[in-house]
């Protein structure tokens, strides 16, 4: 709940800071990259939605959606967006639904997803008519936006966390859910792991794992972000707290009697080089498992590390799970620090991802960042763009690539009018590093 509010803060503090920075990777950089500000969101309007959050989803015709976690007509509730693109390069915003800011509905959504048929998937972390919520704001929604034939949007609520005695079926989940086969939605609410099936007679949510359910929560608890589905069904994710407050990484594997068997790949401690407090979601490529870590990986920022990027796979004994730190920040504050969100990868096996601070000297308003492997397991590092307040602050959600190489993304304040961007890095060559 604090980042979050740190986070939804930044818009406050990017309405004050008026510097701008030249917005471009350096001129020596072997790779440039076009930066567009598909959107600038509008901070304290009842006709815009303010800071951003979750990656930003196409559907079939290259149209762009996403949510705000503040903003539109109840100026906190939220709202739920489409971006189109124009033959003239310019990008139209509708909001396609406006959250109320009560309880008896969702409000302050925080991700959505998108399926075959254009149906709009998301949570909220507040709102919703739980029974056993003691919040007065609610305790978050599960919802559904489905598009109608004039172009209406419809919203329905598939489910209300804490329903259950003791709120046992979680509460405030923090991102997006992952859509599975059959149109099932995983994902995480407070300490749990859930999975929400459609039905002839609505949805149900099954509770797959509770965590800190083993002595000192061994097995991790406060998870966070979305889950990655696997072509086995297994489930991946991260936890922000473990045994050693470092947070871990885990799977949940579906079992023969129908219940969900947890395992701890890795578990980060505050006093590893491996890092601590997980940047959010984590990427399967290949036989690996990638994530980011907002703090660790040696010396600097406050003598806690500036965060790395990892690599987690099966050892060649089959034995256990060994870490590789794919980078540590740090070194250099003009190369960005602490990333949030986890890494993607484009079909070339090239790596990219952002980071909420560093960059511009003026700013430290965040970058994104390539990663081209270069054998024997190091990788050649590069900013492909450093935000400057005019243009954004701090990035804050995975990135989305499409087919062209383009990068699409969020920033949660700045931009023209302070509520934030949408932005698109488009490269203008192949992206080849020294």
């Amino acid at each position: 709940m604090l980042k979050r509010r740190l986070r939804w803060a930044a818009i406050v503090v990017s309405v004050l800071c008026a510097a701008a920075w030249p917005c471009a990777a350096p001129a020596d950089s072997p790779v440039q990259y076009e930066f567009k500000v598909l959107h600038a969101f509008v901070f304290d309007s009842l006709t815009d939605g303010a800071g951003p959050e979750g990656p930003l989803v196409f559907d079939q015709r290259g149209n762009l959606y996403g949510v705000t976690y503040g903003g539109g007509t109840s100026v906190y509730g939220g709202v739920v967006f489409e971006l189109t693109p124009g033959s003239d390069r310019v990008w139209t915003e509708t909001i396609l639904y406006n959250f109320p800011g009560s309880s008896g509905d969702g409000y302050t959504p925080v991700g959505i997803i998108i399926d075959g048929s254009g149906n709009l998937y998301g949570t909220t972390e507040y709102g919703g008519t739980g029974a056993h919520c003691n919040d007065d704001s609610g305790c978050g929604t599960a919802f559904e936006l489905s598009p109608g034939a004039n172009g209406e949007w419809t919203e329905s609520i598939l489910y209300n966390f804490c329903s259950l005695p003791n709120c046992a079926d979680g509460g405030g989940s923090g991102a997006a859910p992952t859509l599975g086969p059959g149109g099932v939605l995983y994902g995480t609410a407070a300490d749990t792991a859930f999975k929400l099936t459609p039905g002839s007679n609505g949805w149900t949510l099954t509770t797959l794992y509770t965590f800190c359910s083993l002595p000192n929560c061994a097995d991790g608890y406060a998870p966070i972000g979305s889950l990655t589905l696997d072509g086995k069904g297994d489930l991946y994710g991260e936890t922000e707290l473990g045994t050693d407050n470092g947070g871990t990484a885990f799977t949940l594997r579906p079992q023969p009697d129908g219940q969900w068997k947890e395992t701890v790949l890795h578990t980060f401690g505050a006093n590893k080089f491996g890092g601590t407090d997980p940047g959010r979601d984590v990427t399967l490529h290949g036989k690996a498992l990638y994530g980011t870590m907002q703090g660790g990986g040696g010396q600097g920022c406050f003598g806690v590390g500036c965060g790395i990027i990892y690599e987690l796979t099966r050892n060649p004994n089959d034995s256990g799970i060994d870490e590789q730190v794919v980078h540590a920040f740090g070194a250099n504050g003009a190369q960005g620090f602490t990333p949030f969100a986890t890494v993607v990868f484009d079909k070339r096996g090239n790596l990219f991802g952002i980071t909420t601070e560093g960059g511009a000297p003026s700013c430290g308003c965040g970058v994104v960042y390539g990663m081209k492997a270069q054998g024997n397991g190091k990788w050649a590092y590069q900013v492909l763009h450093a935000f400057g307040a005019s243009d954004g602050v701090e990035p804050n959600s995975t990135l989305t690539l499409d087919g062209k190489g383009n990068l699409y993304g969020t920033t949660a304040g700045g931009g023209a009018n302070g509520g934030g961007t949408a932005f698109e890095l488009s490269p203008m060559a192949e992206f080849k590093m020294r």
